[in-house]
């Protein structure tokens, strides 16, 4: 009996081979190509084992990286050695702790190439875009989904539940509409730079250069002591604000807009393009003082109540 495939199915079967004769044509593990790419996985396995043992991969780690970020990445090291290149890894769900493996791999990878000259990480990038498993996942699309279906009131009831510290830095990310490390950064020079109750602020990056900036009153009062990424990380979990922190200044866009002057939305986020705008239109932010203050008040009621 005849096992070859009919002249018809050439176009959709795979090419006919001597050695996959009773598979259809598909390769199967004896086949020397099978073979050889599994001896390269166990072989960069090996590689990235001894590098997990390595002194010096943890050195690497604490000199280069946050020091939460290298203790986490040595921690969760052993584990992800175990997993790269493995199925079982590609069929993980794209969740949190999938996302931290990706980052110890890609950690583990760089040292190799590294200490050893390699293209490892290389292959590795190229082994994660033929299994389709992506960087980060889908957690920020569902983030922005979610920030765009809440209500200001919802994200006011959630800032509630942040410990006294963290309560007044959210409002002040909110009230400001600054990016949160900008925030962190006027934050903790609160003092020198608000000059009564506006504070003018100068960055060296070629997308913005300057913004000003209202000061709320009752916030003014109660604005004091520092805050830091760790800090804010820790206390400050999307899962409790209901979105990532970087949303308030969607939301600070959309009230001043809306409820006030959409000229001094732009402004105060650093968005102005024309020269007009730069320097004229700072002085005419006295004009829209008295209403943003009303606005934000009832707002940051709200939240200290």
């Amino acid at each position: 009996m005849n096992t070859r495939p009919p002249a018809w199915e050439a176009d959709v079967l795979p090419v006919w081979t001597n050695s996959a004769s009773q598979n259809w044509g598909f390769l199967s593990k004896n086949d020397n190509s099978i073979t050889e790419f599994s001896n390269s996985i166990t072989k960069n396995r090996n590689y990235l084992a001894d590098v997990q043992k390595d002194p010096n991969f943890k050195k690497w780690l604490y000199d280069n990286k946050h020091p939460l970020y290298a203790k986490s990445i040595w921690n969760k090291s052993g584990q992800a050695v175990e997993l790269i290149f493995t199925d079982r890894f590609v069929i993980q769900p794209n969740d949190r702790i999938k996302q931290e493996q990706l980052r110890v791999m890609g950690n583990l990878c760089r040292f190799h190439d590294i200490k050893y000259d390699s293209n490892l990480h290389q292959e590795f990038t190229l082994w994660l875009k033929k299994k389709e498993i992506k960087w980060g996942g889908n957690k920020r699309i569902n983030m922005y989904r979610l920030a765009k279906q809440m209500s200001l009131n919802e994200v006011i009831s959630s800032i509630r539940k942040f410990p006294e510290k963290y309560k007044t830095f959210s409002l002040f990310v909110l009230v400001s509409g600054l990016r949160t490390e900008e925030a962190i950064t006027v934050y903790n020079n609160h003092d020198k730079i608000c000059q009564n109750n506006l504070m003018e602020i100068f960055w060296d990056r070629n997308t913005k250069k300057t913004n000003a900036i209202f000061c709320h009153p009752l916030l003014h009062s109660i604005i004091s002591g520092y805050v830091n990424k760790s800090g804010i990380k820790k206390n400050m979990k999307a899962s409790i604000l209901g979105c990532e922190l970087r949303y308030l200044r969607k939301l600070n866009y959309t009230q001043n807009a809306t409820k006030i002057d959409g000229h001094l939305a732009e402004f105060m986020q650093g968005r102005t393009g024309n020269i007009s705008q730069r320097h004229y239109f700072l002085p005419l932010m006295e004009n829209n003082r008295r209403k943003w203050n009303q606005i934000w008040k009832k707002i940051i009621v709200k939240c200290l109540k």
